[in-house]
């Protein structure tokens, strides 16, 4: 197995009983000849653990007795994994047979690739993009999945082989070398339930290790299945994340610019252009006042981490600005942006 090293396919598992059938049904459908798949559940109180026992039992299931949350459940699987790669995947996603393939074959192109990422798309439509690699722009401290919400063409979509020019992979489906994990560290346990990819990637780029996606590795995912019957927590955990992210990673000038712009102009901006009413703009204000104040609360922490992770290197920050303007007309003005309320329904 030379030509093919061992991969450690890490599962994690939170009440999924409606989809982890699926997703570990792909996972088995792989063509890759040489995996593990380790199945973390975070304290269930459904079906999900009597389904994998019993119908999954070549896979090996780590119960965990409580919900530790994704980082430090995943990284229960991380260390209990032995394959010189590792794929994070989501429990609510779903992978082409090749798509393992894929990734690995471009990891192992080139030394200084470290992280490796594939095309996500809606898993309903089937043919809606998720996720062509993560960019940030770093005045503004606005995160987005490139190419979200855009019909899926292959041939306009997939005119390179790799794809370089991103700033961080999604954690949905995401593969790692093991020598990438002992340089940066496991994922930090101290992020809720977001920007544990975004901290992953700054780190890994830091140390000097390319994150590449390739789009030929295609992934469907339902996003947020765990989280969509709390939107008000789960957007509040995430601006939490994404505070941490920035105080951690950004340039102390550009640090302060993003935090203002995340505090006090993005919520308005995501109800008046983006139509997210799943959340009142008041909440969203206070929710965003309250990850902030929680971050400041942990700043002689956050300030020891911070000297800690530019210990791994200088990281370079494109300013994106006009690319996140076009972003934004996009969303306004396309009849093609696919998002939303027919996105919800999981069969």
């Amino acid at each position: 197995m030379r030509d093919f090293p061992l991969v450690s396919i890490v599962v994690l598992n939170w009440n999924g009983e409606r989809v982890i059938r699926s997703s570990l049904d792909s996972i088995r459908k792989l063509d890759y000849p040489n995996k593990e798949v380790i199945v973390v559940d975070n304290g269930s109180k459904d079906t999900s653990v009597d389904i994998i026992r019993k119908e999954y039992r070549e896979f090996r299931l780590i119960e965990n007795l409580k919900n530790l949350g994704f980082s430090a459940g995943m990284n229960v699987g991380i260390k209990e994994s032995r394959g010189g790669l590792i794929l994070l995947h989501n429990n609510d996603a779903f992978s082409h047979p090749t798509s393992l393939s894929q990734m690995v074959n471009t990891i192992l192109s080139r030394t200084k690739i470290g992280i490796v990422g594939g095309l996500i798309l809606y898993h309903e439509p089937n043919d809606v993009i998720w996720s062509f690699g993560g960019k940030l722009d770093v005045l503004t401290g606005t995160i987005w999945s490139d190419g979200l919400g855009q019909k899926f063409y292959a041939g306009k979509n997939l005119k390179e082989n790799e794809v370089t020019d991103i700033d961080y992979l999604s954690g949905c489906v995401l593969l790692i070398k093991r020598e990438v994990v002992q340089r940066i560290g496991l994922l930090d346990e101290e992020s809720a339930v977001s920007g544990q990819d975004l901290d992953w990637c700054f780190k890994a780029r830091r140390a000097g290790f390319e994150c590449v996606l390739n789009p030929s590795a295609k992934i469907w995912h339902i996003g947020s299945y765990s989280l969509r019957h709390m939107p008000l927590r789960s957007y509040a955990l995430r601006q939490e994340s994404d505070f941490r992210v920035i105080m951690l990673h950004f340039p102390l000038i550009p640090m302060f610019s993003a935090l203002l712009f995340q505090l006090l102009v993005t919520p308005i901006f995501e109800l008046l252009f983006f139509g997210q009413s799943d959340v009142a703009l008041r909440s969203r204000l206070k929710s965003r006042l309250y990850g902030f104040c929680e971050n400041l609360k942990n700043v002689r922490n956050l300030l020891s981490r911070r000297r800690q992770i530019a210990k791994l290197g200088v990281l370079r920050f494109k300013v994106r600005t006009f690319e996140l303007l076009m972003f934004t007309i996009f969303r306004v003005s396309s009849k093609e942006f696919y998002m939303g309320r027919f996105l919800k329904r999981v069969e």
